[in-house]
């Protein structure tokens, strides 16, 4: 596991796209260092949230029955409710 989180996304772009040079990542790291270094920043663990809003709203509107969406994306009714509201 890396270190902290920039080191992480450093070595998911090179292990993504290896023509990066090593120049241009650390040039990458310094500036996320300095402008992020030592401030605490929450990300969510919720990434899909945007994507599984659109696969319920696409399901229900092809006839497929709401029960069948819940059960295959795993969220309860008041979810597929609220995304639906939406």
């Amino acid at each position: 596991m890396a270190q902290d989180i920039v080191d992480y996304m450093l070595n998911e772009i090179k292990r993504g796209a290896p023509e990066v040079s090593e120049e241009m990542l650390a040039e990458i790291e310094e500036k996320t260092r300095i402008q992020w270094g030592g401030d605490e920043v929450y990300i969510s663990k919720k990434t899909t949230a945007a994507a599984q809003k659109q696969k319920v709203v696409t399901e229900y509107l092809g006839g497929r029955p709401l029960c069948e969406i819940q059960k295959e994306l795993g969220i309860s009714r008041a979810t597929l409710y609220r995304h639906l509201k939406k």
